[in-house]
């Protein structure tokens, strides 16, 4: 199941200069992505997709944003074959992550080398 995460800013809280819209679709995301999980399935937003086809093939106007996809399925202990070898491997081990003092400030921020 592919499901197609979309907002309008003007449907969410502007304060002042703040817009909460791509904030609060964010929570709503990670929420049916940890619901998904507790049902046993695996939920996870891609950024390769392409945001105009997307708009093209479903109808969605210009005025409502594209803002992920999120791919759902079953686990699986086969890999697809048709995956290229440099696929497959990656499918095998985690991403590296970034440190925690990498991305975290105590108390002010400073720039990180």
């Amino acid at each position: 199941m592919i499901i197609v995460v979309i907002g309008k800013k003007e449907d969410d809280c502007i304060i002042k200069d703040r817009i909460y819209y791509q904030f609060d679709i964010g929570m709503a995301t990670e929420a049916m992505i940890l619901r998904a999980t507790e049902l046993g399935l695996v939920a996870h937003p891609i950024a390769g997709y392409s945001p105009k086809k997307t708009r093209e093939i479903l109808g969605i106007p210009e005025n409502v944003d594209v803002i992920t996809l999120v791919i759902v399925g079953k686990h699986s202990d086969k890999i697809d074959p048709i995956l290229s070898e440099k696929q497959v491997e990656a499918e095998k081990k985690r991403l590296d992550r970034k440190d925690i003092d990498e991305f975290v400030y105590m108390n002010r921020y400073t720039e990180k080398r």
